[in-house]
């Protein structure tokens, strides 16, 4: 099931899952950040094992989950963003659910997230600032996250 029928199916108050679609543990707002923190992670064509760590923290400590519901909870984003993600509902139901300190966080993470392997490259970037813009964080807002992320890294 995309992401988009899956938070059209709970708008409508369609509680049981249709036959042929898997039944959701988590709810659309976690499966909607974790798959945009997915999407950011696979951006460079590979994913690391630094980059699962910092999504994995943020995780755990943004929606308070035990690391087996973390794991879960990525399994089940994962399987949304590799059919075909779209970037508007996703962000856009984010936006509408988190408060702009929270969406700023995030947007941390994903800076955390593209520079754990040492290496950016210009479609990590362009990703960042694309997710960064629908989530309604101003440019400069999101110029502070990366600059912030790059010193918490020097340290």
């Amino acid at each position: 099931m995309s992401f988009s029928r899956l938070v059209n199916a709970l708008k409508d108050g369609l509680a049981a899952p249709r036959e042929a679609e898997p039944q959701r543990r988590h709810d659309p707002l976690r499966l909607a950040t974790a798959a945009v923190l997915l999407e950011v992670a696979h951006a460079d064509g590979s994913f690391h094992p630094a980059e699962d760590g910092n999504m994995g923290e943020f995780l755990t400590r943004a929606f308070s989950l035990s690391d087996d519901e973390t794991r879960e909870l990525v399994e089940e984003a994962e399987e949304i963003r590799s059919n075909a993600i779209d970037h508007f509902a996703v962000t856009n139901y984010i936006r509408q659910n988190l408060s702009l300190d929270e969406r700023i966080d995030i947007v941390r993470t994903m800076w955390r997230i593209v520079y754990a392997d040492g290496h950016l490259t210009g479609y990590e970037t362009y990703l960042v600032r694309k997710i960064a813009d629908l989530l309604g964080i101003e440019h400069h807002v999101m110029i502070e996250a990366k600059v912030g992320v790059l010193d918490e890294m020097r340290r």
